[in-house]
């Protein structure tokens, strides 16, 4: 009993400096959510290529849901402003999807100083591309999380980048999922932004510069007490479809850059809506009616 006892607390203990961890910092709290995520709920095939640069890799994580197959793959772009992160960080997010009955793919793309946009666009859009060629008949969900959401978004708010890869967004992306993303509401102003984006987030490069085109049903979440992407973002994402009915906007409160990702661990989910949103908005998606989903 007091063995069982003292395994018991090491446990608390170790479940504790994580959450404290993550909500700290993103990539070390990550490794430590990662190491106390289970793996029960799907099977692991890491580092697939796509392409020819070192960081053109995915990892497919398929559930174990038996009814996995007849849902939309979601395809998670990570974060990390453009200049850090990998999709390794994110097991504790995968798993919170596959343990929900949805198989996940989570690719890498290049990174400043090794490009500048749009070059990850490109990286994105041949990613997707590979994942679609992989499950010709799944339709995809793309998500990302800041520098990954507003990735996700210019996928389908600029198509044309997912065409040059032969994937036409209207017919193969049934909805887009936003995690704290720029949309273009503020320009940039700090280093690196400023080289990254020499337009400054407020030309060609803005999601706000191109609302007046067919998409997919949107999903726009952020925390009103993120001081690294206001939630003005999606708000005036959001005001710029408003009629169109294609758009749901979700603003939690209190919630911050970071609680917008790691609330998918099941570590965390108790802490706010947005993992059970976001299965709603998912499981709620128009079905193909031969037309495609945009509108």
């Amino acid at each position: 009993m007091a063995r069982f006892f003292k395994i018991f607390v090491v446990f608390v203990l170790v479940v504790s400096l994580a959450l404290f961890a993550l909500s700290r910092t993103e990539n070390g709290g990550a490794a430590i959510v990662n190491g106390i995520t289970p793996s029960s709920s799907f099977t692991l095939e890491k580092d697939v290529s796509f392409g020819n640069h070192t960081r053109d890799k995915v990892d497919y994580y398929m559930s174990t849901d038996v009814g996995a197959s007849d849902r939309p793959l979601i395809v998670f772009i990570h974060g990390g402003g453009w200049h850090r992160g990998d999709k390794s960080m994110y097991k504790f997010l995968a798993e919170g999807l596959t343990s929900e009955g949805y198989d996940v793919a989570l690719p890498n793309y290049r990174l400043y100083p090794e490009v500048k946009y749009p070059e990850f666009l490109l990286d994105n859009a041949r990613a997707i591309a590979a994942i679609h060629k992989r499950f010709p008949s799944r339709y995809l969900v793309l998500m990302g999380h800041s520098a990954g959401a507003y990735n996700v978004m210019m996928m389908a708010f600029k198509p044309q980048y997912l065409e040059a890869e032969g994937v036409y967004s209207c017919y193969t992306v049934r909805g887009v999922i936003s995690l704290a993303g720029p949309t273009g509401a503020f320009p940039m102003t700090d280093d690196p932004y400023t080289t990254i984006f020499p337009d400054l987030m407020q030309g060609d490069d803005a999601v706000l510069a191109h609302t007046n085109q067919p998409l997919p049903p949107l999903m726009l979440a952020n925390g009103d007490a993120d001081s690294s992407v206001s939630h003005i973002n999606a708000l005036k994402l959001g005001e710029a479809l408003n009629g169109r009915n294609i758009a749901t906007v979700k603003i939690y409160e209190g919630a911050d850059h970071t609680d917008t990702v790691k609330w998918f661990s099941r570590h965390f989910d108790h802490e706010g809506a947005l993992k059970a949103d976001v299965i709603d908005f998912i499981e709620n998606l128009p079905a193909d009616q031969g037309d495609g989903f945009c509108k």
